[in-house]
């Protein structure tokens, strides 16, 4: 749905953000872009379904507007999300280049439904997960966020699955970077090594808490692993703590638990 703006901003974009997300179209009649932009937009919020509704401003009506927004270049599109200014773009976009930027910044329906497999997978509850990450999927094959969650979970059933669930995840989306730890991790797990030396015992016990996402405990016997046998442990080990610190990223509690303890031994 399109509206040009003609209460205030403040009810039509910043308390009806509240309810669904409002794209705000930043324009002027004198602006060329903006004028060959509109159309695309136009279709765009006639498609969208209720998902979110466009707020026309037309800039040269509304200047205060402008300049309390920090206006600078037209067309600019900004999505308000709950009284937020979410995301911001800069000048005319293709039809599909639109689609993308919206998919990536728009709150997804499934938020709910995705939350509550994270919650799922974090309790071990590995089949409900699944069921919930797979539902989402068949509404939206290429949902970066079920795709990841998928991904985890395949991880734990059948890591040669891994791959092709991550290559399916859109470059576009912050999910895209989890891709090649957990493509590495799920490569250690259908081929690990034929001969851990006298570090076997450790290096199992790894690769079981690997397999059962306990990352904490993995970390922990990979530790282990590496002040074991240096060699093998630099090879396995150091390589497999790398991944899981990339998948979980620096401010997980995990990373900053093991990572600093990493350095130190590796170092040492």
């Amino acid at each position: 749905m399109s509206h040009e703006l003609n209460t205030s901003f403040e009810t039509q974009v910043l308390a009806r953000s509240h309810e669904l997300p409002v794209l705000v179209d930043f324009w002027a009649e004198w602006c060329g872009p903006c004028l060959m932009f509109g159309p695309i937009l136009e279709r765009a919020a006639a498609s969208a379904g209720g998902r979110w509704e466009l707020v026309k401003v037309n800039t040269e009506q509304h200047p205060d507007l402008s300049h309390r927004h920090g206006i600078r270049s037209l067309p600019t599109l900004r999505l308000f999300v709950a009284g937020e200014s979410v995301a911001e773009s800069l000048g005319a976009l293709s039809e599909p280049a639109l689609k993308q930027w919206l998919d990536l910044h728009l709150p997804s329906p499934h938020a709910s439904t995705l939350k509550a497999a994270e919650a799922l997978l974090e309790s071990g509850d590995f089949a409900r997960a699944e069921e919930s990450a797979q539902a989402v999927l068949a509404d939206e094959p290429s949902h970066a966020h079920a795709l990841y969650l998928a991904a985890q979970i395949a991880l734990a059933k059948d890591p040669s699955d891994v791959s092709s669930l991550v290559n399916r995840i859109p470059a576009s989306s912050p999910f895209f970077e989890k891709a090649e730890p957990l493509k590495e991790l799920s490569r250690l797990l259908v081929s690990p090594p034929d001969d851990a030396g006298k570090g076997a015992g450790t290096c199992a016990a790894a690769l079981g808490a690997l397999r059962r996402l306990d990352w904490d405990a993995a970390c922990e016997a990979f530790l282990k692993l590496l002040a074991e046998d240096r060699h093998f442990g630099y090879d396995i080990a150091a390589k497999s703590l790398k991944q899981i610190f990339l998948l979980l990223g620096p401010r997980h509690p995990v990373t900053a638990r093991h990572q600093p303890r990493f350095a130190s031994q590796l170092f040492s």
